[in-house]
């Protein structure tokens, strides 16, 4: 009789897979503890999981800004805010001080202990506002990857003057010799140098151009608070500059193309070829970005090049135009009465217009 039966004389048959054997196969409720025991992928390590916080008996709840589930507390769900609450909804409702609009609510009390009534109204968030993500100063060099062939000094740009200290060498009758060495490998062209004098000190200035590169945020920018996106503006200059973008932080990567979003490798030669000039990254329309951005969330990545030192190639500012999010806001509370008419009716009287959420 194989291992995975318990049978004893005048006994039902008993299935028994509580010893593991390579002899025997598991029940259904077997293979799921053992999934759960072993499975290789935890819920605090997916990706849309922020639970780093997380304490004995509380509950998980979706963060829409975040858009990552985490633990709110709350040993039972009457514990949280709003949870024991009821709420009712009305959309367009049209009310004033003269002639309010009357909701009326069901309810069931005997003594009228009840919870406060709370109005809430929608605000439409404010539209066409302008801001700059990004200025390019010396303290936003910390947002990109480090690099120290870039400069930020209110404008993103190569580093095309490198300064070196001389070493003393030796004295020559009157004269010092000092020495000073030069790793060219790291420039794509050297065009020229200059030495300077302060005091006793004597430095070398290597004018040179570094190699095309990439500068690369490390993370992304929230817009959360962002409804519609009516258009990103890049103020730059340079023929060679090239745009790249991610929605998904940098797991992926989009240029724009024959009026669509593709995809492009974040490498130099492929943005190079592929990147969204200035002007094209200027004259995306509000249609496209919107198409883009559904995660809330977006970066940009750029590709410095220059071919000579005279060559003005800087990045100034990046703009963002938008319509804000709308929002609940508390309604003051000389813009609605709230009336217990009996012990099974609440009546709220609304003296303003527009959508309501009623909690009580």
């Amino acid at each position: 009789m194989s291992k995975f039966f318990n049978v004893t004389l005048d006994k039902d048959v008993v299935l028994d897979d509580s010893v593991i054997s390579n002899k025997t196969g598991w029940s259904s409720e077997k293979i799921h503890r053992e999934i759960v025991d072993k499975r290789i992928t935890k819920f605090e390590e997916l990706e849309d999981v922020d639970v780093v916080n997380k304490k004995n008996k509380q509950l998980v709840a979706y963060s829409e800004d975040t858009g990552k589930f985490t633990t709110i507390d709350g040993a039972e769900a009457g514990d949280i805010t709003g949870a024991g609450m009821k709420q009712v909804s009305k959309m367009g409702i049209v009310g004033s001080p003269e002639e309010p609009r009357i909701i009326n609510i069901p309810i069931n009390t005997i003594d009228f202990k009840v919870p406060r009534v709370n109005l809430l109204k929608y605000d439409l968030g404010d539209q066409d506002v302008i801001v700059t993500k990004n200025r390019f100063t010396n303290g936003e060099s910390n947002d990109f990857e480090e690099d120290d062939m870039v400069v930020f000094d209110g404008k993103a740009h190569l580093k095309t003057d490198h300064v070196s200290n001389f070493t003393f060498n030796r004295e020559m009758d009157t004269k010092n010799e000092y020495t000073i060495t030069i790793d060219k490998t790291k420039f794509k062209k050297v065009e020229g140098f200059e030495v300077w004098e302060d005091g006793v000190i004597k430095t070398l200035t290597t004018k040179a151009i570094p190699f095309d590169r990439l500068l690369i945020p490390k993370g992304d920018m929230n817009l959360s608070n962002v409804e519609h996106i009516d258009y990103f503006k890049l103020t730059a200059t340079g023929k060679n500059i090239r745009i790249v973008c991610s929605v998904d932080s940098g797991k992926t990567w989009k240029t724009f193309n024959n009026e669509k979003w593709v995809d492009v490798n974040l490498d130099v030669e492929s943005v190079r070829n592929n990147g969204m000039t200035i002007e094209l990254f200027n004259s995306i329309n509000d249609v496209f970005w919107n198409e883009l951005v559904t995660a809330k969330r977006i970066r940009f990545a750029y590709l410095f090049s220059q071919d000579s030192i005279a060559d003005v190639e800087e990045l100034d500012n990046l703009d963002l135009r938008y319509d804000g999010e709308g929002k609940w806001v508390q309604a003051k509370e000389d813009t609605f009465d709230v009336v217990y008419a009996s012990n099974t009716l609440l009546q709220v009287y609304v003296k303003f217009s527009g959508d309501i959420k009623i909690n009580y």
